[in-house]
């Protein structure tokens, strides 16, 4: 008789091609996943995976017995979700959140996932987009609310919300009400995103007209830290407007106009195809609620 576990080991190294990664993503050994596929492939007779030195590939019977396997597991999650109290399951999801999810909404999430789910523990990262997809990739995470759109094919997403970024300076920067031309906000120095993250890039291209004055660009992965600086009035801040409304509402920050902008942050969900993702379906309605919500 061919288990689940068996099953499920099988799915986890097709998707991570790696024995490795799915060891780590199981919870076992290295030899113990290679001698479940290698007993999967003998009570069904055929050979699943072509091995190599340093890779492998699924065979065709492998592809069709991987079609298979992930509808059976899905079967089976179907099965328990439907007789199972979904208050009392129980796990833990390892989320991920860029800083601005964390300023926004994500607390919201928290609050809502530990009053309706009082047994799934969270483990909460806060980092850059480009890391947080490195970490799923990696299974380090289950669940990241990140930049998009993603471009790993390997990744599922879904979309969450739009986050308008703008200019805001301190007062005592003496902005004018309106329109400012961008050559006038390019004469201070600008405070942003991380390196390598997507409005940092945005705001490189914006600046690369060779008219403007030679600008510096103060780039924090810390949007707090963005926002002191923009305070102390150190630098114009390109930041989401969301994250400073107080400041704005309390005149310690004003919306700086600019003839030129950059378009809105998309902000989404992503994971990982998994055997069993009744957690990270869970968490998903809860995220696209809270993420509503302004």
């Amino acid at each position: 008789m061919i288990e689940f576990r068996t099953l499920e080991t099988f799915v986890w190294v097709a998707q991570l091609k790696s024995f490795r990664g799915a060891a780590a993503r199981l919870n076992t050994t290295q030899p113990a996943v290679s001698q479940r596929v290698a007993q999967l492939e003998e009570q069904l007779g055929v050979r699943l995976l072509e091995r190599g030195r340093r890779s492998f590939a699924l065979t065709e019977a492998g592809r069709s017995v991987l079609a298979q396997a992930e509808r059976l597991l899905r079967l089976r999650t179907e099965l328990v979700a439907s007789v199972t109290d979904r208050s009392q399951l129980r796990g833990t999801l390892r989320l991920g959140a860029a800083e601005t999810i964390v300023h926004t909404w994500l607390p919201r999430f928290i609050e809502a996932m530990s009053a309706r789910y009082e047994h799934i523990t969270l483990e909460i990262e806060v980092d850059i987009s480009p890391n947080l997809r490195e970490r799923l990739l990696g299974q380090q995470i289950d669940l990241a609310f990140m930049l998009g759109p993603i471009s790993a094919p390997s990744i599922q997403s879904q979309p969450l919300r739009n986050e308008p970024i703008r200019f805001f300076a301190s007062p005592k920067l003496g902005f004018a009400a309106g329109v400012n031309p961008l050559a006038r906000i390019a004469a201070f120095p600008i405070i942003t995103f991380a390196r390598n993250t997507q409005p940092y890039m945005r705001l490189r291209e914006l600046l690369a007209d060779p008219h403007l004055p030679p600008t510096r660009i103060h780039a924090s992965a810390a949007m707090a830290t963005a926002v002191r600086m923009a305070l102390d009035g150190l630098g114009v801040a390109l930041i989401p407007a969301s994250i400073v409304t107080e400041d704005v509402e309390a005149g310690r920050l004003v919306e700086v106009g600019c003839t030129r902008t950059i378009p809105d942050l998309q902000f989404v969900a992503g994971w990982l195809a998994a055997p069993d993702t009744r957690i990270i379906d869970l968490a998903l309605e809860i995220a696209a609620d809270s993420a509503a919500r302004r």
